[in-house]
């Protein structure tokens, strides 16, 4: 149910996506710097963005081995550059806000709740990630 919420308002993100890709990378970026350094070095260029929005949400929308791939190595690349829980949970927030904010008039409250539900799973996939670089 949480999945298949989620993936209905990614759904809503037809057409925007640039412009929901910029707002995200904009807003993670002034929050939290420091990130900048997991993504790609051309991040500000739109059609990177795009790219590694479209990788995100495809691997969400994906098979489950896929998502927890993902997630894994996020949570790897940002435990091997001194990020912690914290530092993922600004991600997902970053995330959900900016979802939030930009299908404003198209946003349910199921959403958030299904959202906030993925991101508790998320956040302990990641941390299994970053577990890895300890190993």
């Amino acid at each position: 149910m949480t999945r298949s919420r989620c993936k209905r308002s990614l759904h809503l993100l037809v057409g925007r996506e640039q412009e929901v890709a910029s707002a995200f990378f904009s807003l993670l970026f002034a929050r939290v710097p420091e990130m900048r350094v997991i993504f790609p070095g051309d991040i500000e260029n739109p059609a990177v963005q795009l790219q590694w929005f479209y990788r995100m949400v495809i691997a969400f929308a994906g098979n489950d081995a896929m998502l927890v791939n993902k997630l894994r190595l996020i949570g790897f690349r940002m435990a091997m550059r001194g990020m912690d829980r914290r530092h993922c949970e600004v991600l997902a927030n970053t995330l959900i806000g900016t979802l939030q904010r930009h299908l404003c008039g198209s946003w349910q409250s199921d959403y958030s709740h299904a959202w906030r539900n993925a991101k508790a799973e998320a956040l302990d996939i990641m941390e299994d990630g970053a577990g890895l670089m300890a190993a």
